[in-house]
Order: structure tokens, then C-alpha cells, then sequence
């Protein structure tokens, strides 16, 4: 169920919803997670983003929406061709949220992982 398409992406209703109106937005190019797209192809499919999302939350009147993109099968990636899940959320609609940290990051903590990202930057 095709909800509109661009020369790079593709949006469409979700095959398995787990609330009406839950949209997938998908690179036309083969690429498994958003980590082997090059910056052209991953912007080319944010910049279509807002759009569906706009969309989505017009047409259901949901309350907020989650905006859902898993990388590799530990994050919870089932279908490897890169997706982002537009999932309009209800009030009361039973699906989890993601939980908050216990506690704030310590300083020390912060700064040793915030080296080794930055090392990584390309």
C-alpha cells in the first residue's frame, strides 16, 4: 500500500501494524542499515521524513508519533534492507516506551565514551 514514492524513497503502510497508520519510509537503494548508506542516500530518506510523518499524524489524529530505525538484529531489525518505522502512538495504546536511564552519566564515564566516538568520526 503505497503512501507516495520519490526518485531515492519509497513510503508505505506497514504489512504488520501495531497501530493504524504505521508507515515505513525506504531507500530505494540496497543497503541492509543506515550504517552502509552514504550520506546522500541517508539524507535523500530524512529529508523525506517530516513529511510522512506530518502526514501520518494529520490522518490519524494520534496523539505523538515514534519515529523507529533498528540497525542489526541485536537492535531489533528483522527485515534487512534499511526502514525507518513512522508509528503513530494513541493514548492508552499498550505499546512499550523506551525506558529512561537510572541514573545521569557520570562525568568521567561521559567523557572516556565521548573520546572514543569522536575518535571514530569520519
Amino acid at each position: 500500500f503505497k503512501i507516495f514514492e520519490t526518485e531515492h524513497v519509497l513510503a508505505i503502510l506497514d504489512a504488520f501494524p501495531v497501530t493504524p497508520g504505521h508507515s515505513l519510509l525506504i531507500p530505494k537503494a540496497p543497503y541492509a542499515t543506515v550504517l552502509d548508506m552514504p550520506a546522500d542516500v541517508a539524507a535523500s530518506l530524512f529529508r523525506e521524513l517530516p513529511r510522512l510523518a506530518k502526514a501520518v499524524q494529520q490522518a490519524t489524529g494520534c496523539d505523538g508519533i515514534n519515529i523507529i530505525q533498528n540497525n542489526g538484529a541485536t537492535a531489533g531489525q528483522a527485515v534487512f534492507h534499511a526502514h525507518v518505522h513512522v508509528v503513530p502512538r494513541f493514548e492508552g495504546d499498550g505499546l512499550i516506551k523506551l525506558p529512561a536511564g537510572q541514573q545521569m552519566v557520570q562525568k568521567d564515564d561521559a567523557l572516556a565514551v565521548l573520546a572514543k566516538i569522536q575518535a571514530h568520526l569520519a
